[in-house]
Parts: C-alpha cells; structure tokens; sequence
C-alpha cells in the first residue's frame, strides 16, 4: 500500500510539471511564431546602438526628437541603457550570425517573459497547483498578447526585473537593490517603489547602497564630461516632463466617456507629478502607517496610482500590474478560488475591452 501510494504520489508530480513544462513551452513557442515582427521602435534602438558604437552619445539624437511635437511617433531611445546595453549585444550577435537584429532582439525579452512565468512557478507550486495554472495562463495569453498576436514589445523585461525586486525584498537587500535599479534601467516606472523597498528592506542603507552602485556602474559610459552626463540624463529622465498627452490615459478616457474635463484644465506635467508623488505617499503610509504587511499588495496601490494619474499610458502598460496584481489577490483570499479566478477574469476582461475600445475617441498626444 505504502508503495502504490508512492508511486501514486511520484506520478501526479510527473504530471504536474509536464503540464506546466507544456505551458511554457506552448507560450514560448506561440511567441516565437512573431519573431521576424518589427515595432515602431525598431529604428530608435538600431540608430541609439550604432551611435553608443561610434562613440556619439545616443542621447543627443533623443532629445533633439522629442523636440518635435508634431511627429510623436518619431522618438529616439528615451530610457535609461540597460535595454540599450542588451541591444549592443544583439547588434554584435547579428553581425556575427546574418540573424536580423529585429530576431534576435525578441530573446531577451523571451527569457525575461519566461521568467516571470518560473517566479510565479516557485511562488504557487507547493502553495496551489490550480492558483500556478491559472497564474501562468493569465501572464502569457494576456490580453495584449492575444489580442494583438505580436512580440514586439519589450515590457517583460521591466516587469521580470521588478517582480525579482519584490521577490527578494525582506530576504536580500542587496539582490532586491539590485533588481530594483536594473528595473529602474528598463523602464523608470519602478522607481514609484522606492519608499516601499526602503521601508521594507532589512537594512534600508544596504539596499539603497546596491542600487546606486548598479545605477553608477550603467552610467559609466555617460561620465566622461559634464555634457554627456547632463545629455545622458535630459534623455533618459527629464525630456518625458514635456511629454503630451499619449497613448490612452486613464483620466482622459473618463474625460472623453463621461464629458468631464479634467486634463485639459490641469497643466499635464502636475498630473506626471501626481503619478510618482501619489505612489510613494500611499508606499509609505501603507508600510508605515497602516502597517500592510504584503509587499505585492502596497506594490499593487502604487502602481494603481501611477495608472490613475499618468498622462501617458500605451497599450502595453497593465501587463506590469499582472503577476504583482494575482500575487496580491491570491495572498488576500487564500484557498478561496472562486474569487481568485474570479479577480483574474475581471483584471482581464477590463484590460481586453480597454484595448478594444483604444480606437475610440479618446486619442489626445497635442495640447
């Protein structure tokens, strides 16, 4: 008896991670069916890359692009280097091999993608076997992804590195700094976590330390005179201030819905302010004051806020709030899974019609 139970035993394991093996292996291979597919950013990241190359600073190219409004499509790399760092890599690989940069640039993001399928794995495998398969068909056929049956987006990586951030907040304040800064180096959205990794690191020095490390060790390159420096930062950080209205913002879809102004009387960099500001006051409070004890959960209100407020919100910007936002629920309800598969349905719904309703009349990018 104890041997047939054993063996009973030995093969649901077997069948659980064939069936989460199939998972992955479906996901990456549905992805990898639009490898050869090209973004509109496909000309910033070869002309930043081939400009770092050559020794110009890709940043001046940047800033002299966001300085015409009347082409909003035609923006140079605006993001801190790590992405460009990746891409350098690529473009030598491409050289090298014949394989177009626009391939072989999907595999950072592939590995990045599949990596916040095995967080989700190592979080909910011994927690919940359904929760994991819900958790993971959630994450890779999102809405985005079926919908718009493209790979040309390059957000799994930032949202891969921050959920690495979390995962290792209150365990490892180096390798939680770490992750924090090279998130922060993808896409500086991250940085609305800064009170929460703070507050919530073992020791908030050491964290800090690592990540200002990782931050200098990126910037190197940008430091050989106070021109490239100041360059280096007017086009990562500061050219997004004098940003228009783009993509489908929140507040601007209850403006348009619901015949309610609301952004055209308020200048728009208060409402880029009030993104961060309104992120880091509810961090703080959440993990000081009401004493939240759930990181994923204050991570989750933070990003709510960015989202609420941001005058800028593309099509691809919930697949951030995913994994942190099942995380979340599922730390909320428990083994109750009526409402965490309930959660997850409404989560994805809304980003699907949000997504069907993006070209409605709502489109504003100019004053």
């Amino acid at each position: 008896m104890i041997k047939i139970s054993l063996n009973k035993n030995k093969l649901g394991t077997a069948a659980k991670i064939l069936l989460v093996a199939f998972i992955f292996l479906l996901a990456a291979w549905a992805r990898f069916q639009h490898f050869e597919d090209e973004g509109n950013d496909i000309y910033a990241y070869e002309k930043s890359v081939e400009d770092l190359l050559l020794g110009v600073n890709p940043y001046i190219w940047t800033i002299e692009s966001f300085s015409n409004p009347k082409d909003p499509s035609n923006h140079g790399y605006a993001y801190l280097p790590l992405l460009l760092y990746i891409n350098v890599l690529v473009s030598i690989v491409s050289h090298l091999t014949g394989l177009t940069f626009a391939f072989l640039s999907k595999f950072p993001i592939l590995f990045a993608d599949i990596g916040v399928g095995l967080i989700l794995a190592k979080i909910f495998y011994r927690k919940n076997f359904p929760a994991l398969i819900a958790a993971l068909l959630f994450w890779f056929w999102n809405p985005y992804f079926f919908m718009k049956g493209n790979f040309v987006y390059t957000d799994p990586l930032p949202t891969f590195l921050s959920l690495l951030a979390l995962y290792f907040l209150e365990k490892d304040d180096v390798l939680s700094g770490t992750f924090l800064a090279l998130a922060i180096a993808a896409k500086p959205y991250s940085i609305i976590f800064l009170p929460l990794f703070l507050l919530k690191a073992n020791k908030p020095l050491k964290l800090f330390a690592a990540s200002a490390m990782i931050g200098f060790a990126l910037s190197i390159p940008f430091l050989s005179s106070w021109t490239d420096f100041s360059t280096y930062l007017q086009g990562a950080l500061f050219v997004h201030g004098d940003r228009y209205v783009q993509g489908r913002p929140f507040l601007f879809f209850i403006s348009w819905y619901g015949k309610i102004e609301l952004i055209r009387i308020i200048p728009i960099k208060y409402f880029a302010y009030a993104s961060i500001l309104s992120a880091w006051l509810f961090g703080m409070l959440a993990s000081k004051y009401y004493k939240i004890k759930d990181k994923y959960s204050v991570a989750v209100g933070c990003l709510l806020l960015f989202y609420i407020f941001t005058p800028v919100l593309n099509k691809t910007y919930l697949l951030w709030l995913m994994p942190l936002y099942l995380i979340s629920v599922y730390g909320m309800v428990g083994r109750k899974m009526f409402i965490y598969y309930s959660s997850l349905a409404v989560y994805w719904i809304f980003y699907y019609v949000y997504l069907f309703h993006w070209k409605e009349g709502f489109h504003v990018w100019h004053p």
